[in-house]
């Protein structure tokens, strides 16, 4: 079986790469098991320094890799940009942090003052790293330097729509120095991807993508005991209340819904806008939308081209929908049966409601609809009333106001006058809640998401005999009596 590598915006063919078998997957799984005990003796800061030459060679050849990533999904030449810098942020903060969150970390023990307690951190072994198209270098490298600080090896399997930049990724390390047999890639389709999990030598797994393949690989984690860290998608909301900032909050907006054509898992798709400031906000959202850049010429456009038709029709089908249940087009809408190849330019919608897909299901698409609320109570119960719960946005100038509505928010993530910003935050842990995924990426519990938590507890007087142990006398029970009352009566 082969893989085809297609440019989606001139459908030139870029590389035809073999996919991987069983016994490739597992050669490479042999490979990373071999250099793991040499990986790990190298200790935390040397590893640390490992990532530092990689990520420092990776910038050196940032336009080299911009190409690559943007040959396979159509992207302009700013998100080309966005691409290098989050992900070198991301391996900037894990060779930073990365030793202190994972050192030896004393704790105290509370009632036994008689001994010591500490918290390690172990790797698994082998990480296995499933990766999406959306964006085919930060989801993969964020995930990867994660576990590998920790000591663990990397089986990576990108998207089979974007297996170059994982392959380009995977060359950049090796040249930088990096030891090479730890960081191994796979291509292929699902069908790999599902060997990976299923592989009893592939000790976690790593799953950024859909909800429905997420859960298949919880499933299937479940059934070996096998720790999973899944990162699914969104259908995020965002609040503006009758004292925000307008201008800033339909700019975030417009910014938040269309960057990258809408193929953001953290985009903005739900706008829930209160009544009284509804028409200025929409107005302005609608004036911005129809300044936006799109189509061919990324390097001039702000908007690129959708990654992958059947994507494409995806947004088109909720589109239609939404038009037969009554839904208003302000901008675009009609236009997408019009477009040349994978183009879709942004569409705002209002006169939603929760009966169309619009406004049950993921999109990834540039679309933005917008609804009004009679207040903050309805505004958080309509952006709670899903399934999901990855990212939300509340704009108001009441800081007090948006600090409560963010801790009632079913989000993993906030923002507070802003959209999308936390991502680029690498110190913030980053994950969802409901069906938007388990675990954390990024941050401190990001890193330990990728380690094995091991306590550790130490007696420091070394008596013959602990009162409580056999035969346990009548005044160590009376004493247990009193120690009870005195502390928690």
């Amino acid at each position: 079986m082969t893989l085809s590598c297609v440019n989606p915006v001139t459908n030139e063919l870029l590389a035809t790469l073999p996919e991987a078998t069983d016994e490739e997957i597992e050669s490479k799984v042999d490979v990373i098991r071999g250099g793991l005990e040499q990986w790990q003796e190298m200790g935390l800061r040397e590893r640390a320094r490992a990532i530092t030459g990689a990520r420092k060679h990776l910038v050196s050849r940032m336009d080299e890799m911009m190409d690559v990533v943007r040959s396979e999904t159509g992207k302009t030449e700013f998100e080309g940009i966005i691409e290098i810098m989050t992900t070198s942020e991301m391996m900037r903060f894990v060779s930073r942090s990365g030793p202190s969150a994972l050192s030896r970390e004393r704790r105290r023990i509370g009632l036994l003052r008689t001994k010591r307690g500490y918290v390690h951190y172990h790797p698994y072994g082998v990480a296995g790293i499933i990766s999406p198209w959306n964006y085919p270098l930060i989801l993969l490298a964020g995930p990867a330097v994660q576990a590998l600080i920790v000591g663990n090896g990397v089986l990576l399997k990108p998207s089979e729509f974007t297996p170059l930049t994982a392959l380009k990724l995977k060359e950049i390390f090796d040249e930088s120095g990096f030891p090479g047999d730890i960081f191994q890639v796979v291509v292929g389709a699902g069908e790999v991807g599902e060997k990976v999990v299923r592989s009893p030598r592939v000790d976690l797994i790593c799953f950024t993508g859909s909800v429905e393949v997420g859960r298949k690989i919880g499933v299937a984690c479940a059934e070996q005991l096998k720790p999973a860290i899944l990162e699914l998608g969104g259908k995020d909301s965002l609040i503006v209340l009758e004292d925000a900032d307008i201008e800033r909050a339909a700019r975030a907006t417009v910014w938040g819904g269309f960057h990258n054509a809408g193929q953001t898992c953290i985009s903005v798709e739900r706008v829930y806008v209160e009544e009284s400031v509804a028409e200025p906000f929409i107005g302005r959202v609608k004036e911005l939308a129809q300044e936006v850049r799109w189509g061919p010429g990324e390097a001039e456009t702000d908007l690129g081209a959708m990654t992958t038709g059947f994507q494409a029709e995806k947004v088109r089908s909720q589109l239609a929908d939404a038009s037969e249940k009554g839904a208003t087009f302000l901008v675009g809408g009609d236009s997408v049966k019009k477009l040349d190849g994978v183009y879709m330019g942004p569409v705002i919608a209002v006169d939603v409601d929760e009966s169309m897909d619009l406004m049950r299901y993921e999109t990834f698409g540039p679309v933005i609809a917008i609804s009004t609320v009679r207040g903050a109570h309805e505004a958080l119960e309509r952006a709670n009333s899903l399934d999901y719960g990855l990212n939300a946005s509340i704009f108001t100038n009441d800081m007090r106001k948006a600090r409560m509505m963010a801790g009632n928010i079913k989000a993993g993530n906030v923002c507070i006058n802003d959209a999308l910003s936390n991502y680029l935050c690498a110190e913030l842990p980053f994950g969802g809640v409901g069906v938007s995924g388990i675990g954390r990426l990024q941050g401190i519990e990001g890193i330990r998401g990728f380690a094995q938590i091991k306590s550790v507890c130490e007696d420091r007087l070394g008596l013959k005999k602990e009162p409580w142990w056999f035969p346990v006398s009548h005044g160590v029970k009376k004493s247990f009596r009193a120690v009870v009352k005195l502390r928690n009566g």
